[in-house]
């Protein structure tokens, strides 16, 4: 390796070299993986969806009940 200079072992195969490692770095994905990545998407979102609805349900209850019981109450009156 001593009579090898520096240029050549960097110009020998530098474009060939680059372009396996940045064929390395992409790889597409399989249709199974691309289901099981949609499938996750969609059970989030659905998740994400129901804890708003059941805080707007919540809050809405919350008013109900307070409505009721404002109406309900007797008032005594002082003669």
């Amino acid at each position: 390796m001593r009579d090898v200079s520096i240029d050549r072992l960097f110009a020998a195969r530098g474009g060939l070299i680059l372009y396996d490692m940045k064929k390395a770095l992409y790889q597409a994905l399989t249709t199974e993986e691309l289901y099981a990545l949609e499938k996750r998407a969609r059970q989030e979102r659905a998740r994400y969806v129901a804890t708003l609805f059941s805080a707007a349900a919540a809050a809405l209850r919350s008013r109900y009940e307070r409505a009721v019981s404002a109406l309900s109450t007797k008032v005594i009156g002082h003669a």
